[in-house]
């Protein structure tokens, strides 16, 4: 039997644990794709990427449809993508689907990679008290621009001066960069989701076959820094397969800024370790291979993709990841297509 102090300092020490901040695990967002790229044989065809994300809260289907850039004589056609879907919501009581959101609209890159979020639009169906409403997209994004950014550029150069200190042989220079400005993504159609603005930069390396990311999501009033990497790497053992996988980490004490952006698993526990951030993968199924010329260089580029997977978070609310999600969704022809 415990003493009086013995039993007392218990009950201390379990009152504290009771009240301690409580790590926030974010239930996972499924992800899966299919896309057809016939634009790779003729680039007057379109290309069409049919996405799904799910979660406990909230199901949606995505259509982008997109029109590779063409060069003309007179006036050039510029890379656009138009983009339709709808998105129920799960009753937490019984697990039915309800109609809530409707979107539309696209966008288009103009010749300085300019794209405005402003032209996507989500409309919300009335559903039991709440009334019907609607909001857009906002904000912009700088899709492969032939002049980055300055925030870009520095994420460039930090990353092929990476490469080129811990890589020998030829170094691969190219580069494909993505900016987003106050890119704002609306909610999925819960008035408890206000939505996540995105400030940041993705930077795609031929030379790893990686994305490096550096972004920061304010969402609900909340700051969320997120870096790390998303490398393309072909599945061991399984032919005609690649896959994402996803790491980006909140800020840590211990962490020095740009190594988050290098982060490699050193041992078999750090796979297995809980960081903070978003974590994810993404297996795609591969077929119907094309010889295209990218950036100068010869590829061979799958034209049909079946792709799954999911994202989730640690420390991050499901708001943010699933807004993640929305964006590499909206953008499968950055992410997915040649």
């Amino acid at each position: 039997m415990l003493d009086r102090p013995t039993l007392l300092n218990a009950l201390a020490a379990l009152a504290v644990l009771a009240t301690a901040p409580q790590a926030l695990a974010a239930d996972p967002v499924s992800f899966n794709m299919k896309a057809s790229m016939p634009s790779l044989r003729d680039p007057a065809n379109k290309d069409t990427f049919t996405v799904g994300l799910a979660d406990k809260q909230v199901d949606t289907s995505l259509k982008i449809s997109c029109q590779a850039a063409q060069a003309g004589i007179i006036s050039g056609q510029a890379e656009s993508c138009a983009v339709t879907g709808n998105g129920s919501l799960v009753n937490p009581a019984n697990g039915q689907k309800l109609p809530r959101t409707q979107y539309s609209g696209g966008w288009v890159v103009k010749s300085d990679g300019f794209t405005d979020g402003a032209n996507l639009a989500a409309n919300y169906l009335a559903l039991g008290k709440v009334a019907a409403s609607n909001a857009r997209f906002a904000g912009s994004m700088m899709l492969k621009p032939e002049v980055p950014s300055t925030g870009a550029s520095l994420l460039r150069d930090t990353i092929l001066k990476r490469i080129k200190t811990t890589e020998s042989g030829l170094i691969d220079e190219r580069v494909d960069t993505v900016q987003l400005n106050n890119f704002t993504v609306p909610s999925a159609g819960l008035p408890s989701d206000k939505g996540c603005v995105w400030n940041g930069d993705m930077v795609y390396s031929y030379q790893t076959e990686s994305w490096f990311i550096d972004v920061k999501a304010k969402c609900a009033g909340k700051d969320y820094a997120l870096k790390g990497n998303m490398p393309f790497t072909a599945t061991p053992n399984v032919g005609n397969q690649h896959q994402y996988d996803l790491t980006l980490t909140l800020p840590a004490a211990d962490a020095a800024s740009d190594d988050a952006l290098f982060a490699a698993p050193e041992g078999d526990a750090d796979l297995f370790a809980t960081a903070d951030g978003i974590t994810g993968q993404i297996i795609m199924k591969e077929s119907a291979y094309v010889d295209v010329e990218v950036d100068g260089a010869m590829d061979k580029v799958a034209s049909e993709i079946d792709a799954s997977g999911s994202f989730s978070g640690q420390n991050v609310p499901l708001e943010t990841v699933r807004s993640f999600s929305t964006i590499v969704a909206i953008m499968a022809r950055t992410f997915f297509g040649a």
